[in-house]
């Protein structure tokens, strides 16, 4: 079976159009559902956040826990999918973020889908540098690096 995470349009890519990408380290959740976070790195700044915001925290609306959806968790580092509503930030509501961690001594995004590597939606390049994530069954764990070059590659085709 197939992944069928961004319809036709390809591998991540309704989320880089709809979202701006960031890496947070998770610092606090002062309520459930609501994170403060330090922002590592903006991607792409172009709906919910400004790229002044790099080395600062910022609070946001986490997605809950569910069947096939873990929570980001208070130490977690991530990428993740941020959209604003009404003025507040939001991650994205389905697989909005993708907790980055070190695997083997490389640093891998996790994204919550198991054997990314056999979908044929998925493109070549992420397919070849993703593996089995070691500790979750339900989830492939994808090179950084190759998804970081991935992702930019889409929001440079998204602001062309």
């Amino acid at each position: 079976m197939g992944v069928k995470v961004n319809g036709a349009k390809g591998f991540l890519s309704e989320k880089v159009a709809n979202c701006d990408v960031v890496m947070l380290k998770i610092v606090d959740s002062p309520h459930a559902q609501s994170f403060r976070a330090q922002v590592k790195r903006v991607y792409a700044a172009r709906k919910a956040v400004d790229a002044a915001v790099l080395g600062s925290e910022i609070e946001f609306v986490g997605c809950p826990a569910n069947w096939g959806q873990v929570s980001l968790a208070v130490g977690d580092t991530a990428l993740v999918f941020l959209k604003s509503i009404s003025g507040c930030l939001y991650e994205d509501a389905w697989r909005g973020h993708m907790v980055v961690e070190q695997i083997d001594g490389e640093t891998y995004a996790v994204f919550q889908h198991r054997e990314l590597w056999l979908s044929t939606n998925v493109p070549t390049e992420i397919r070849d540098c993703s593996r089995q994530d070691p500790t979750r069954p339900y989830a492939s764990a994808v090179r950084l690096d190759a998804l970081e070059a991935y992702l930019l590659q889409l929001i440079a085709k998204t602001d062309a």
